[in-house]
């Protein structure tokens, strides 16, 4: 056999020889350590502290801001705007008593000097009638006296000038009347802001003619402002009517809190929704800096009924029933849910300091075996 062949032939089998060789004394020698007994401890579960708390309960929705009076300002009479307030314009503030909208008054102070004169002229005419009547029954007097003699004779009340008397009577009332119709139409030339608001709307102008029933602006009110929330059933047994409330804006990119107050409740289950609307108040809105705007949607928190229980997270609560570790085991605690909040809930039934299971098992049996995991604080 030559060299060329012995290397390519016996070569190889010689080296796989030695190789299974190298691996059976491998596996003969080698040192087997020793089986070391596994223990089961149980699922590994995190754990939340339950903590005794007594205090009032937070009651949380949204709304709307809405002025609690909203009004359209109207003419009475008719005539020409000849001045109109600077502030009586789209978004302005009026005070109360302040004049708006002046209409034209020259025919409404001639139409006074005519119902002036119209009343002196009637009550001339009622004071003769007065003294006409009083001749009457005297000169009635003296006939029966001195004339007649007969008490049985009666005079008919012409005689004795009573229509007369009444007549005039009543024209001069109706004078004193137009008197007065026309001192009220005369005022009403001017409107004026029935209290502090807020101009929603203008509607008219300089020059332009206005007459009666015509809306020439709209305002809101800037003294109280009202949030209607609507509250879910859940909520209602912990309303304690009037109660303290707070308001949570973000109009401003930041969120700005207002103190608020809940004043009532409208009184009837919404038949659509199946909510109580409840509504809230602030005062003077505007003097907050920034303002608590109208139209804002805003979250509120009303101060409900003192709660005494535990606030655990809402996955720790399973169908009335809590597990809490306790000495390396699981216990099934019954509860009783007072509240409900879409992250947590407000149990009785724990004791102050339990630690509430918030892990997911698949199976449990009250007393089985658990590791609890530790925090990584220190």
């Amino acid at each position: 056999m030559n060299m060329s062949k012995f290397f390519k032939v016996v070569l190889p089998i010689v080296f796989v020889i030695g190789a299974i060789g190298s691996v059976y004394l491998f596996m003969k020698f080698k040192k087997v350590p020793p089986k070391k007994e596994v223990r089961y401890e149980g699922p590994l579960v995190t754990v939340e502290a339950a903590h005794l708390v007594k205090k009032p309960m937070i009651i949380e929705g949204f709304g709307t801001v809405e002025p609690e009076h909203t009004l359209d300002l109207v003419s009475q009479v008719s005539g020409k705007v000849v001045a109109i307030s600077k502030n009586f314009v789209n978004g302005g503030f009026v005070k109360k008593g302040e004049m708006l909208v002046q209409i034209e008054r020259a025919d409404y102070e001639i139409a006074l000097k005519r119902a002036e004169a119209n009343l002196v002229n009637k009550e001339v005419s009622y004071r003769k009638a007065l003294k006409q009547a009083h001749i009457a029954k005297k000169e009635w007097e003296d006939i029966m006296h001195n004339v007649l003699r007969d008490k049985k004779v009666t005079p008919d009340a012409l005689t004795l000038y009573i229509p007369q008397l009444k007549a005039a009577q009543a024209a001069f009332e109706a004078a004193k009347a137009d008197l007065s119709l026309a001192k009220l139409n005369l005022k009403r030339t001017t409107l004026k802001a029935p209290y502090d608001a807020r101009v929603i709307k203008r509607m008219t102008d300089v020059g332009q003619y206005v007459s009666p029933g015509k809306v020439v602006g709209t305002l809101f009110g800037t003294e109280i402002v009202d949030i209607v929330v609507p509250l879910h059933t859940r909520d209602v047994a912990w309303l304690e009517v009037p109660a303290r409330a707070e308001i949570v804006s973000h109009l401003w990119g930041r969120e700005v809190r207002y103190p608020a107050r809940l004043v009532r409740t409208e009184g009837q289950i919404d038949p659509g929704s199946r909510m109580l609307h409840a509504v809230l108040q602030v005062t003077r809105p505007y003097r907050f800096d920034p303002p608590l705007e109208n139209g804002d949607f805003v979250a509120v928190r009303i101060e409900g009924k003192v709660g005494e229980g535990f606030w655990i997270s809402a996955k720790a609560e399973r169908d009335g029933k809590v597990w809490v570790a306790q000495d390396g085991k699981l216990r099934i605690r019954k509860v009783t849910v007072l509240y409900r909040k879409r992250d947590k809930v407000f149990v009785s039934g724990l004791r102050d300091g339990d630690s509430v299971i918030t892990t997911s098992l698949f199976a449990v049996t009250d007393g089985m075996k658990i590791r609890v995991k530790k925090s990584g604080k220190r």
